[in-house]
This record gives C-alpha cells, structure tokens and sequence, in this order.
C-alpha cells in the first residue's frame, strides 16, 4: 500500500511539472517575444536619431559624407521633389514578432511637435514618426519615418532636401549620405521669404 502510494505520488508531482511547465511555456513565450521586439525598437530608435544627427551635422557642415550600415530591414529614401506622401523622408522598417502598440495611429518619437513648417532654433530640423503594421503572415513591421521639414525665421526658410540617386534609394545593407550643394529659391518659403534649400545626395545599397 506504502508503495502504491509513492507510484501515485510520483504520477501526480510529474503531472504537475508538466502542466506547469506547459504553463510557464504557454505565457513565457509570448513575454520573451515582446521583450525581444522591445530590444529591437530600442536599437532601431537608437539607429534612427543617430542617423538623423550625421544628416544634421553634415548639412550644417557644408561638405563632406559618411555612410551606416543597415542594422536590419529595409531603409527607403523618398526624395525632395518626388510625387509621393513621404517626400523628403526616410523610411526604415524591421519585422518583428510582436507589436510595441496596438493602435494604428501614428505615434510621435523624440519630437516637439508635429507642424510641418517649424520655427528656426526652436523646433528639431525632423520629424520622426511610428507606424506599426500588421503582416499577413501574423507578424509585424515597426515603419520608422524621419521627414525634414521646413524652419523659419521672420524673412527665410530653411529645409534640409534629401536626393537619393534613383536606382538605390533602398538600402538593405549600407546607407551613404553626401552633402551636395545650397541653393536658394527666392520667396520659396511659407513666410514668402526666401527657402535655403542643403541638398543631400543618398546612395543605398
């Protein structure tokens, strides 16, 4: 009977393990998916505002270029004068397995504001944005934009204008952003002043 008893008890611990660990898998799996894709937005935000600063820092130098290298996904520069709703911005975007939010609405990263014209030496030269998509395989895209907007004083504009070479305006493996020339549109600025235009050429590949 003694040992009938310690059958039973092996039977119901191992039951028990294994239903907990069943349990432990069942809820621990999605938890350490989301902690990945938070490491994932995290770098993929930290690769963003560092791209953002070279850009910044090169147009306010006046010469020069330097390249990065994509740390994963797909990058898209959508030029200057292009036909498009992303014009004059860069659109980086990663897959991952769970989203940061649920809700579709875009969402403003590391900004002030979301105007389209700012004002010289207050607001940022950028504006960076979030999208998070739903695939149809059951996965996710975190679609990062940086837009370069318009920044006045009282008299002119000034405006960084991306120009990506046509045939590789998609990186996947290396992004080279090169400082190309001013140029001045008289009365070209939503102040009616004149828009200073630091045109940067961009090669990817």
């Amino acid at each position: 009977m003694k040992a009938q008893t310690q059958v039973i008890s092996v039977v119901l611990l191992t039951g028990i393990i294994i239903s907990l660990v069943g349990t432990a898998y069942m809820w621990g799996k999605p938890l350490i998916e989301k902690r990945t894709t938070l490491t994932e937005f995290s770098s993929a935000m930290d690769f963003i505002l560092e791209l953002d600063k070279r850009i910044t820092d090169l147009a306010n130098s006046g010469s020069g270029s330097f390249y990065v290298d994509i740390p994963k996904g797909i990058l898209r520069v959508v030029g200057y004068n292009e036909n498009d709703p992303d014009n004059n911005s860069i659109i980086y975007e990663i897959p991952v397995s769970q989203p940061i939010a649920y809700n579709a609405s875009t969402i403003l990263l590391k900004t002030s504001s979301y105007d389209m014209i700012g004002m010289y030496g207050e607001a940022e030269p950028r504006i960076i944005t979030l999208n998070v998509i739903s695939n149809d395989d059951g996965g996710y895209t975190l679609r990062f934009k940086i837009y370069y907007r318009e920044l006045d004083t009282q008299t002119a504009g000034y405006q960084i204008a991306l120009n990506p070479v046509a045939t590789s305006n998609i990186a996947t493996q290396r992004l080279t952003v090169s400082f190309e020339k001013k140029e001045t549109i008289p009365g070209g600025a939503s102040n009616n002043g004149d828009l200073i235009l630091t045109h940067m050429k961009a090669v990817g590949v």
